[in-house]
């Protein structure tokens, strides 16, 4: 596999606000092998699976006159530093590693989330992590790109009318061979 595959993806420098350093290491870029069990389509392979993160896993939008961050921003997305956000942030790289033992859900945008209920989170809250699977562009390897994540009401159901799941190893295969499930009708 590539050793160069990160080099697009965000390292994310630590941030300074006030008289406190926030290290960003958790949300840089990693790898690691994920076991396939054969299928009468494939054979039992081993896949990697590389992860990278965007900025809205660890900040808000922000509207003026709050003044966006230079480096978390774009033109359309002002963007600030979350400590919330931050503080959450934190779970995510097991939360990534881990994905196969979890139930991941359909969005109507393309995208898939899984649902946390940290400690930390006050009643009827949970962390929704909202991410893409697609093929990394070489062969047994694909990409997750965690798009957002963040806390939102336990009673609602982000971006469709029902959680409709999906298995973590069925989006695995399907960008291996860069397709996407459809969700339930």
């Amino acid at each position: 596999m590539s050793a160069n595959w990160a080099e697009k993806l965000t390292r994310w420098r630590p941030h300074e606000s006030e008289d406190r350093v926030y290290d960003l290491s958790h949300v840089h870029p990693f790898r690691y092998s994920l076991t396939l069990a054969a299928m009468p389509n494939h054979p039992a392979r081993e896949v990697e699976v590389r992860v990278g993160f965007s900025a809205h896993t660890f900040t808000v939008g922000c509207q003026p006159p709050e003044v966006a961050h230079p480096h978390y921003s774009r033109p359309q997305d002002p963007r600030k530093f979350c400590p919330v956000r931050y503080e959450l942030s934190r779970q995510l790289p097991d939360i990534m590693r881990n994905l196969e033992q979890r139930k991941c859900f359909f969005t109507n945008y393309k995208n898939y989330f899984v649902v946390e209920m940290p400690d930390a989170l006050p009643r009827g809250l949970e962390y929704w992590v909202f991410f893409d699977v697609r093929h990394a562009g070489e062969r047994g390897a694909v990409l997750i790109f965690v798009e957002s994540a963040y806390a939102g009401d336990a009673t609602k159901t982000p971006y469709r009318s029902r959680r409709e799941k999906v298995g973590f190893k069925v989006l695995v295969n399907k960008a291996l061979q860069g397709e996407r499930p459809k969700p339930p009708p």
